[in-house]
């Protein structure tokens, strides 16, 4: 199976790439060359052009293109509505008039700040989307020109945590190291997401979705995210405790405390009516998940004290 993933240098997309390798022929997408190994197998194209993405389709012809890439500082959409939705909108119109000419299957990447967090309990894929930000909008927007194309599907996880760029964990795992205190929202509950387990779940799905059977999926909208949901100040919590360090160093947090530009859903946690039916289970427990990240790839120790201190993260 040969696999465009777009935004293969993001959190995410290293994941994806990193799984998918092990059995499929993958070429990675950004608007400019990664360093190191990540250069080979690579094509650079910035998805708002419409033309150039024709043509880099035209030439790879994937099998199956994964659509990662988006403008995810919740902040910076906010700030700059015009950018938010060339990058998380526009570009998958691109991709679906692209696709039109050829035989892929588009696997779209969304977010679960497409809903507003006024239902209070886990969201499932029946739940009708209404976001409060210019970012959740943007994202809407793509999933609804994603949709379009008709051998597409569309995904959303949570708040994504694992190896390769900063995120929120690695916020909190280098603050308490150094002994700092850590400000977490007590009024933000998601369902953490850990990468490597997403990407081998998108892997098991891939193996249950093609052109041929994709009308006959109960949903072309999937929820996908570590089972279970938490707050940010319980999720800082749980890392000071798994790193030995005193709760008291977690601080908890009203969002309007901070004052940020762009308002986030009280509660964006994400269950699934439809993934075990397919790839026969759902991703494991959050809390597991998050103890595995911290082993497999040392974080406890690799991670430099105040290494996070300038993150501001979504």
């Amino acid at each position: 199976m040969k696999i465009l993933i777009t935004g293969s240098t993001g959190l995410l997309g290293q994941a994806l790439r990193r799984h998918l390798a092990q059995s499929c022929d993958v070429t990675g997408l950004s608007r400019s060359i990664p360093a190191g190994p990540a250069a080979e197998r690579h094509v650079v194209c910035d998805l708002r052009d419409a033309q150039r993405t024709r043509a880099v389709l035209r030439e790879l012809q994937p099998d199956v293109v994964i659509h990662a890439q988006a403008l995810s500082d919740v902040d910076r959409c906010e700030q700059e509505p015009a950018l938010a939705n060339a990058m998380n909108a526009e570009t998958v119109a691109n991709l679906a008039q692209a696709l039109d000419a050829t035989r892929s299957t588009l696997v779209h990447l969304s977010t679960d700040y497409v809903f507003d967090g006024a239902k209070g309990s886990p969201y499932d894929e029946l739940d009708a989307p209404h976001p409060i930000s210019v970012y959740g909008r943007s994202k809407l927007e793509g999933e609804r020109m994603a949709l379009s194309y008709a051998a597409s599907v569309v995904i959303r996880p949570s708040t994504l945590f694992g190896p390769g760029r900063m995120n929120f964990c690695d916020h909190v795992v280098a603050r308490v190291k150094a002994g700092r205190t850590v400000e977490a929202f007590i009024d933000q509950v998601t369902s953490p997401t850990y990468t490597e387990d997403l990407a081998e779940g998108i892997g098991q799905l891939l193996g249950v979705i093609d052109r041929a059977s994709i009308t006959a999926l109960p949903s072309r909208i999937l929820h996908l995210a570590n089972d279970g949901s938490c707050s940010r100040y319980e999720f800082a919590q749980r890392i000071a405790e798994l790193l030995g360090a005193s709760r008291a160093q977690i601080r908890a947090i009203r969002m309007a405390e901070q004052g940020r530009p762009a308002p986030r859903p009280p509660f964006s946690g994400l269950t699934t009516r439809y993934v075990p039916r397919l790839i026969g289970r759902r991703l494991r427990p959050w809390d597991e998940a998050f103890q595995a990240y911290l082993a497999s790839t040392d974080r406890l120790h690799n991670i430099a004290p105040g290494a996070g201190s300038g993150w501001t993260g979504c």
